[in-house]
């Protein structure tokens, strides 16, 4: 079965409660069974096993449930560990849809809660600007991959480069091939659900703030902080010349925000003194803009709503 990262967590929540509304001996025997087949399956999932040792947890999925294949979102190391040590393991996928859409799938030889595993067949994988630590942007490539974003012949210059998919994610390949993914280089948000937050979208509802311009960033893409979770949206506004962020202006800052959907709201905002950089056709230059932030302020400078 395929899902999302959301309803993986939420079967997570719900059988840890279970597990937890146990009476204390069923539950120390549960936890027993839990490391007896952590410990026997580390190597490689052994079906026949998990679900001797486990066969209520396997009869409540059906018991015919082989395996789940996670994408869409960043699915954290903890939650697809938890399934494994149940005796289900998760395959952790890794694409976009440029990229039509799996790159990496962990193929549970071994099983690798920490990485998105290896390249399917016939997709190439590099990672670009290696630093220290051998973390650099994703690109890709392969035949799944597109050709082109309809009519934007620019932003296809930008994403598609001698062949090769600029993926905007950072990561690094190990010393056995597996994808490890730190974060975003892309002013973009992925939720939990799969959804894509391009901060551009958001900045309509913001439209006709008493500020001179205003724009909207991913937080962990104004400072990268190698994490993709707890991801945020700030708002950088720059008020007219003289001028001040008023309390008017963050009271209707904040109600604007309260209209948006909760995965949509932005959760603070920074104040900018200078003119935003443009370009000829007058459209704001984010990564520039990105560059002089983050010269200037640090993340303890966003003021929360």
């Amino acid at each position: 079965m395929t899902v999302v990262p959301m309803i993986l967590k939420n079967l997570e929540r719900g059988l840890r409660q279970r597990f937890a509304d146990l009476p204390r001996v069923r539950r120390g025997v549960l936890n027993a069974l839990i490391a007896t087949n952590r410990a026997l399956t580390r190597r490689r999932p052994n079906l026949r096993l998990s679900r001797a040792l486990l066969r209520q947890v396997h009869g409540a999925f059906g018991g015919e449930l082989r395996a789940l294949f996670v994408g869409g979102a960043f699915t954290e190391p903890s939650t697809l560990q938890f399934f494994y040590d149940l005796g289900i393991p998760v395959g952790n996928g890794y694409g976009c849809t440029e990229a039509g859409t799996v790159i990496t799938v962990n193929d549970f030889k071994p099983f690798r809660a920490d990485t998105v595993g290896k390249p399917l067949p016939g997709m190439g994988v590099k990672i670009l600007s290696p630093d220290a630590e051998g973390i650099g942007e994703v690109a890709a490539r392969g035949k799944t991959i597109m050709s082109e974003y309809i009519d934007d012949p620019e932003m296809t210059a930008q994403t598609i480069v001698d062949g090769w998919l600029m993926t905007g994610d950072l990561g690094r390949i190990d010393a056995t091939g597996h994808l490890q993914l730190f974060g975003r280089k892309k002013n973009m948000i992925v939720t939990e659900e799969g959804k894509n937050i391009y901060p551009e979208d958001i900045e309509t509802a913001f439209e006709g703030l008493a500020v001179k311009e205003f724009c909207v960033f991913a937080a962990n893409y104004l400072w990268p902080a190698h994490s993709l979770s707890g991801e945020k949206l700030v708002i950088v506004l720059h008020p007219e010349a003289g001028q001040a962020i008023s309390e008017d202006l963050v009271l209707n800052l904040a109600s604007r925000n309260r209209r948006l959907l909760n995965y949509k709201r932005i959760s603070g905002y920074l104040a900018w003194e200078r003119d935003f950089p443009l370009t000829a056709s007058l459209k704001i230059k984010r990564g520039e803009l990105a560059e002089q932030i983050r010269a200037n302020f640090d993340r303890s400078a966003v003021v929360s709503l």
